[in-house]
């Protein structure tokens, strides 16, 4: 028998030394675990839970921008604790297509209770929202089902008051633009602020502009201020007649000038459905260029694009 002392005394084994092979078939090499990392990258081949996710679309360097979003999907096993989210936003109506781009987005979806989650849609079918309106919201605004019902039932009250909308208008509104529940109210008080007491516009006004078009609830101010500068005071174009045609707001400013001024050359510019050889504000912003020309210029392209370069 060996003893111990014998044993230290042998020479260490040499690293360049071979190996047979019944010792070959004996070693089994595990991939190490990154012990500091800041991509979530090199823990995939690692991780069934980031392969899998991976898989469905998602895109693991945003998230792992957040610190303990990453930390926990690196905690997370995929069958015990996704998979269960998984099938409920596809009940929901997520296609499978959806997934990726929603959980990149809302990834902190996975530290929510499920039943939590049922409860907050259950509050927006009791609420007469469809269930197609409620995919196509959860698809636009991802982080709406991270909103707990006391805060979606004071949005949507905020919204019913503010605008004085029906319970069926002010509905329709958040479908079209869900992120009105999700994002911060400053932006939505200051631009009515803007329309009534800069822009001039009545409440009544206000209301039908915006359940036309909601993005200009979330404007960005100096652009509303700007086109409306434009229009109502070069163009000369009133108050109830930007109201019926709102989808001015939606249109860049230089666009709008270029057109202007182009058929303020021609002797065209008139806006005023009152008058001969009207033009609708409609057709103005919303046609292409050639359209333009032919329809409202009655001129060519290549005139429009040779007048553009004297200005």
């Amino acid at each position: 028998m060996t003893h111990c002392k014998d044993l230290d005394d042998l020479p260490p084994l040499s690293p360049m030394q071979p190996v047979s092979e019944e010792e070959a078939v004996q070693i089994v090499a595990h991939p190490l675990l990154p012990l500091s990392s800041s991509t979530l990258g090199d823990y995939i081949d690692h991780s069934e839970t980031l392969q899998r996710l991976v898989q469905l679309g998602v895109d693991l360097s945003k998230i792992e921008r957040h610190v303990d979003s990453a930390n926990l999907l690196l905690r997370l096993d995929f069958e015990k604790d996704i998979k269960q989210i998984l099938l409920f936003l596809k009940d929901l109506g997520l296609e499978d297509n959806h997934l990726g781009p929603f959980l990149t987005k809302n990834h902190t979806i996975f530290s929510e209770d499920l039943e939590n989650l049922k409860i907050r849609v259950a509050y927006l079918q009791s609420n007469n929202f469809s269930k197609t309106a409620i995919a196509q919201m959860v698809r636009k605004a991802p982080f709406l089902l991270s909103l707990s019902v006391e805060r979606l039932d004071n949005r949507l009250g905020f919204f019913q008051k503010e605008l004085q909308l029906s319970v069926k208008k002010t509905r329709d509104l958040v479908v079209r633009l869900p992120r009105l529940l999700t994002g911060s109210l400053e932006p939505v008080k200051e631009n009515m602020k803007v329309y009534r007491l800069e822009l001039g516009f009545k409440k009544n006004e206000i209301q039908h502009m915006v359940t036309r078009i909601p993005k200009m609830l979330t404007a960005n101010k100096r652009k509303l201020t700007e086109t409306f500068d434009y229009i109502h005071n070069v163009m000369n174009i009133p108050h109830h007649i930007i109201v019926r045609f709102p989808q001015v707001f939606n249109t860049r400013v230089f666009k709008i000038k270029e057109r202007h001024l182009f058929l303020a050359y021609l002797g065209k510019a008139q806006y005023d459905p009152a008058k001969p050889n009207y033009v609708s504000l409609d057709k103005f912003v919303s046609i292409p260029d050639e359209v333009f020309c032919k329809e409202i210029a009655k001129t060519s392209v290549n005139d429009f694009e040779k007048f553009l370069k004297t200005l």
